[in-house]
């Protein structure tokens, strides 16, 4: 991976990295007492909803703060699987991505032992 490539990365993972704190000042929404149990009903949906969301939010931040230490190390962008090099195209897309195409399809499918296939 070229010095371009990895700056790139950088910063795609640090752009991310600000909208995602941002977004986690929006908080999560107060349930308000209701006289109507269909209203409450809704509300607590909606704060189940947003409760979900920020625990996707932080989540995502984590992975990408992994990504930048990993950046910062000989081991980013090499499969945590296999060992082989993981695509450029696919960091671009996803900088935290740490499964190749091939073992991430695995992992996916639940499939035991299949570094061999990837090699």
């Amino acid at each position: 991976m070229t010095r371009n490539q990895l700056r790139d990365i950088r910063s795609h993972l640090m752009q991310g990295l600000h909208a995602m704190n941002g977004q986690l000042t929006s908080g999560v929404i107060a349930l308000e007492n209701c006289p109507d149990d269909t209203d409450f009903a809704a509300q607590l949906a909606q704060h189940g909803l947003s409760v979900a969301m920020q625990r996707r939010r932080v989540a995502r931040i984590r992975e990408f703060e992994a990504a930048l230490k990993r950046l910062s190390h000989t081991d980013y962008g090499v499969c945590e699987e296999c060992g082989e090099e993981i695509g450029v195209a696919r960091l671009k897309a996803n900088p935290s991505a740490r499964l190749c195409v091939h073992c991430q399809a695995a992992e996916e499918e639940g499939v035991q032992n299949h570094a061999r296939r990837c090699a």
